[in-house]
């Protein structure tokens, strides 16, 4: 799978950190918390970090498949997994090392004390789950999709009447792993479009 690695042209790596992807000046180093996308053009790896979230392995994952579609489907995308590099891997990198870095996803609650609502709208396009935050209103929330609705005190997941199966599944993991990772006690929610429970709908308003 790795073979064709030799013929790339100079690597690219960025750093996902809060939801946006950095790039790299120097790369070879590699925080367990995090994840990484490296872009050596024909061929794009997702770095994917043993303590890294949710929100940062599907942004990994997700500008992947973008690379890849702006590059006609012809771009190979492999993942790997942080600690279990294999040898061709390793061999892009002058020094590759592993680090206790962690840098704090967009799932993360940097100031808790800042009761900042929160929506993101989770969504399955040919296998693959993207999600995105989005603006707090109700015009956000569409009926193709799922939407996870943070409002500090409990966690909702909004299901769209034509969302699929996969988007509802996808959306209640990461609101559970999201729930994990915050600090405090949080309900899940799971609700029906057209049957929002009154405490969601003046939240909205």
């Amino acid at each position: 799978m790795l073979a064709s690695i030799m013929f790339m042209p100079e690597l690219t790596v960025y750093h996902i950190q809060k939801g946006k992807l950095v790039r790299v000046p120097d790369p070879g180093k590699f925080g367990r918390g995090d994840c990484y996308l490296v872009d050596g053009g024909v061929t794009v790896f997702m770095w994917i970090g043993p303590k890294s979230t949710a929100d940062e392995q599907f942004l990994a994952a997700a500008e992947a498949v973008f690379r890849d579609t702006a590059r006609k489907g012809q771009a190979q995308l492999v993942r790997i997994e942080g600690g279990n590099e294999p040898p061709a891997f390793k061999a892009l990198f002058k020094n590759l090392q592993l680090t206790d870095d962690d840098t704090a996803g967009i799932l993360r609650k940097v100031q808790l004390q800042k009761h900042e609502y929160k929506m993101w709208r989770v969504s399955n396009v040919k296998g693959q789950t993207y999600f995105t935050e989005v603006p707090w209103k109700r015009d956000s929330m569409k009926s193709e999709d799922v939407f996870i609705l943070d409002t500090w005190d409990s966690i909702y997941v909004w299901r769209g009447g034509k969302a699929s199966a996969r988007e509802k599944f996808d959306a209640t993991i990461i609101a559970r792993k999201y729930d994990a990772e915050r600090v405090g006690a949080q309900k899940i929610v799971l609700v029906d479009e057209g049957e929002e429970p009154e405490s969601l709908k003046k939240l909205l308003r």
